[in-house]
């Protein structure tokens, strides 16, 4: 306490008794405005804010909005639902264990939004990607690759009257390898295999659509170093009256397709396409 004793208009006698002082430099609580503080020796107490609690226990809580279908609340009356699409919401004042329910189960998954999570699934999936393009792993567009795809072709890719145009591919093989001999078997080529694709379906759609046809030196560029010199190719439309209907198996088409005449060489690059109007159209590389 000071020689000339307390302030009379800052004592804690004239301060509530439920009031507390607190050290203006180190907000060490004490009970009466009587500085120095005894724990750094500041000369100067403020009154600490005591909380005031609500009057009544029933004051009004915020307004969430709930679905309906899956129950997810929202915070404004904004449908659809972010969860499940639900096309309105429902005005809901929550009572205390639902509010505390809700705080306890809340997960950084129910505060982001689906359009959110898709686009940072996106996010990690494009950056791996350009990480993959920019080691090398992989070719992207516009970096140096070399893309073969060929998007909207007419027809199909992979089967034709319930028959794998994958498996006709083996077969030819097979069926090819048996006409000749040993010293002149052929080996499928995961490259000229995208070349013979790529040329196919760019001349399907050239036939059904709006595409066109690769000139020679863009397929040069496209085979690249897998052969040794330009291989030659044959593309080549089959069964366009009748499809695949009268065929029991890939094996019996690829029969029809190799014919008297198996390709020689030692690489072999297929691609069979099913047409709109049921035929097929076959292109090999061989070298």
């Amino acid at each position: 306490m000071s020689e000339d004793g307390p302030d009379p208009e800052t004592d804690g006698a004239d301060a509530p008794s439920s009031g507390k002082w607190i050290c203006a430099w180190c907000e060490k609580p004490h009970d009466r405005n009587d500085p120095p503080c005894d724990n750094c020796g500041h000369h100067k107490f403020e009154k600490a804010v005591v909380p005031v609690a609500p009057e009544s226990t029933d004051h009004d809580r915020e307004p969430v909005w709930v679905c309906p279908e899956c129950g997810r609340q929202h915070q404004k009356n904004s449908p659809p639902c972010s969860r499940c699409g639900h096309a309105s919401l429902e005005r809901r004042i929550p009572d205390d264990d639902e509010f505390a329910e809700e705080l306890g189960g809340t997960s950084y998954f129910d505060v982001l939004e689906p359009i959110y999570l898709v686009a940072i699934v996106f996010a990690v999936v494009a950056g791996g990607a350009l990480l993959l393009g920019l080691l090398g792993v992989i070719s992207l567009p516009g970096m140096g690759g070399d893309s073969l795809a060929v998007s909207n072709v007419p027809g199909n890719a992979t089967t034709a009257e319930g028959l794998s145009l994958a498996e006709v591919e083996e077969q030819y093989v097979v069926v090819a390898n048996e006409q000749l001999t040993q010293d002149t078997q052929l080996t499928r080529n995961d490259r000229l295999d995208d070349v013979a694709r790529f040329y196919n379906q760019r001349r399907v759609k050239a036939a059904y659509g709006d595409g066109s046809v690769p000139n020679d030196e863009r397929l040069r560029e496209a085979i690249g170093d897998a052969c040794g010199s330009q291989p030659g190719y044959l593309p080549f439309d089959v069964f366009r009256d009748g499809g695949l209907s009268a065929f029991e198996s890939e094996r019996a088409v690829a029969e029809r397709l190799v014919g008297d005449s198996p390709p020689e060489g030692s690489s072999l690059g297929i691609d069979v396409h099913a047409l709109p109007d049921g035929g097929l159209s076959v292109t090999y590389f061989v070298c």
